[in-house]
C-alpha cells in the first residue's frame, strides 16, 4: 500500500510539473534541448512500464525504475513546454513579409504578455 501511495504522489507531482511548465513564459533554447526533452518524454517511462509488464525486475528495482522514469518524464515535459517554438513554426515562408513586420510582432508579443491593468472609473458630478 505504501508503494501505491508513493506512485500516486509521483503522478500528482508529475501533473503539477507539467501544469507549471505549461504556464511559464517560453524561453529561447536550442533545438537540442527540445530534442532532449522529447527523448526524456518518449523513452524512459514506456520502457519502465514495459519492463514492469514483462515482470523482469525485482519489486524494489521495478519501483526505482518507475520513479526514475516519472522524474525523467517531468524533466522532459518541462524542457519541451518551456521552449518558445513560434519562430520555428514560421520557418522560411515569411521571407516576403514587410520589413517592419518582425519589429511589430516583437512589440505585439511584449504587449500581449503584460498583465492587464485595472481601469479606474471616474465619476463626475
Amino acid at each position: 500500500m505504501r508503494l501505491l501511495l508513493l506512485d500516486a504522489a509521483a503522478g500528482i507531482g508529475l501533473l503539477a510539473t507539467i501544469t507549471l511548465s505549461a504556464r511559464r513564459a517560453p524561453q529561447k533554447r536550442s533545438r537540442h534541448v527540445r530534442a532532449l526533452g522529447w527523448m526524456l518524454v518518449a523513452g524512459p517511462l514506456p520502457l519502465a512500464v514495459a519492463l514492469h509488464a514483462a515482470g523482469r525486475l525485482p519489486p524494489t528495482t521495478d519501483q526505482v525504475a518507475f520513479l526514475s522514469a516519472v522524474a525523467a518524464f517531468a524533466i522532459g515535459a518541462a524542457l519541451v513546454l518551456s521552449v518558445d517554438d513560434e519562430e520555428d513554426q514560421r520557418g522560411e515562408a515569411d521571407d516576403d513579409s514587410p520589413p517592419w513586420w518582425p519589429e511589430f510582432e516583437r512589440e505585439f508579443r511584449a504587449y500581449a504578455r503584460r498583465p492587464p491593468t485595472r481601469r479606474r472609473t471616474i465619476i463626475r458630478s
